[in-house]
């Protein structure tokens, strides 16, 4: 008789349990995607690209339409708050792969952003960042009903991972992928963004693709070299350093099917390598990390190479290795 009791007993705790748990973890959440940053003026404007309800919190995907939010305030913090107070379920970022900002967002926008996900998980510091450039008013002037341009912009944003730098890199500064929008529809834009703390600069598709391939990016690199397209799927780039020269060497591969490219076309390749490198140096940039590996080898603070002087003399040596 005890021993039904105390199973009763024990039941009964466990269903009550399960109750509270359910009660507290319900799976019904409004998974956020994607989180756009804007400031103008004294405005901040936040925006939640998410799914709900059928996204599930322990789920590695979400299903369900992707819907927009958006909140304007004179602060960060409330700016997402009344966003989030919008959401018809509670917000959950476990997968809140990306980060959309516009080219003029402040370094103090985005530091003040990185608190917020540090401190109160509203996002990830490991979300991919790209710029979304749109007409004045557009986010507000969509449809309220039959969105068609948040599953795009998400798709978009999956299309072009590879391109991305992660949040916590802006300090270093970053080479961000353009999306333009425009009558609900999104694309990846010929231009790049060189986003650094200090200011912003435009950059042209060639030279932004060279810069992805020498930082090492993931993703097939596409260059128009004597006239022809070749593709690199796999790049290694060594840098040697000889008193105040330097030296670049790529062994690439190119990807299947396509063939071996000519002697000129590396030449051209090379060529473009060292003008790249040449231009982010006049910026203030040190692509490939030349004084680092000067202090390395010489000790720091006697460094021959320094971003503060001209750039060093280069050469560049590009092989596409046999398959």
């Amino acid at each position: 008789m005890k021993q039904k009791k105390l199973r009763s007993l024990s039941a009964m705790l466990l269903i009550g349990w399960c109750l509270i748990f359910l009660r507290c973890e319900t799976t019904e959440k409004s998974m956020v995607r994607a989180l756009y940053l804007a400031q103008k003026e004294q405005s901040i404007t936040v925006g939640l690209l998410y799914q709900a309800p059928e996204a599930a919190a322990d789920a590695s995907e979400a299903s369900g339409a992707v819907q927009l939010q958006l909140a304007q305030a004179d602060t960060l913090a409330k700016a997402l708050a009344a966003a989030q107070k919008q959401l018809p379920q509670k917000a959950d970022y476990r997968l809140c792969d990306y980060l959309l900002i516009d080219q003029d967002a402040s370094a103090e926008l985005l530091a003040a952003y990185e608190r917020t996900v540090l401190e109160n998980r509203q996002g990830r510091v490991s979300a991919k960042v790209s710029v979304l450039e749109m007409d004045d008013g557009f986010l507000e002037e969509l449809p309220a009903e039959k969105q068609e341009f948040p599953n795009k912009l998400l798709e978009q944003l999956k299309q072009c991972a590879d391109q991305m730098p992660r949040l916590y890199q802006y300090q270093d500064g970053m080479l961000l992928p353009q999306l333009r929008a425009e009558k609900q529809e999104v694309a990846l834009a010929d231009t790049s963004i060189l986003w650094r703390v200090e200011n912003s600069i435009e950059l042209e598709a060639r030279q932004a693709e060279t810069a992805r391939l020498l930082m090492k990016m993931g993703g097939v690199h596409t260059f128009w070299l004597e006239g022809e397209p070749v593709t690199v799927r796999r790049c290694s780039v060594s840098v040697t350093l000889r008193e105040e020269t330097a030296s670049l060497r790529l062994d690439c591969q190119r990807s299947y099917d396509t063939p071996q490219p000519s002697a000129a076309q590396c030449e051209q390749l090379a060529e473009l390598c060292t003008q790249t490198v040449q231009s982010f140096w006049q910026q203030g940039i040190d692509l490939v990390h030349l004084q680092q590996r000067s202090a390395l080898q010489n000790g720091v603070g006697r460094e021959k190479i320094t971003i503060k002087n001209a750039c060093p003399q280069l050469q560049a040596d590009v092989r596409f290795l046999p398959m």
